[in-house]
């Protein structure tokens, strides 16, 4: 399952739509360990519809990227009512990526 991208036109809707927790992967096309949570993150997507996923390519949005201070890439940062309540930075597994996703609920 393909996440959709935001821009800086999209992030703010997405990131406010409701009270669901929204999960936003920070990456970047040439990434190695990028590509390598990518499925870990699309996945979860999948066991949790009750979440929202979505990119940020940090080269095509660097406003974007600046703004949440991204220094690494991989980052996943989770939001509940807009409001940013976690932040993974890094290579994760499937497990920690399950413990954070709970913790921002």
């Amino acid at each position: 399952m393909a996440l959709t991208h935001l821009t800086s036109a999209t992030f703010d809707q997405a990131v406010n739509a409701g009270d669901d927790v929204v999960v936003v992967d920070f990456f970047a096309t040439w990434c190695g360990p990028c590509k390598m949570l990518a499925p870990a993150v699309e996945r979860m997507a999948e066991l949790h519809p009750e979440a929202h996923f979505y990119k940020v390519d940090i080269d095509e949005e660097m406003d974007l990227a600046s703004r949440f201070q991204v220094m690494s890439v991989p980052t996943l940062i989770y939001f509940k009512n807009g409001q940013e309540v976690n932040k993974t930075v890094g290579l994760i597994s499937p497990a920690e990526l399950e413990a954070a996703l709970e913790k921002a609920k």
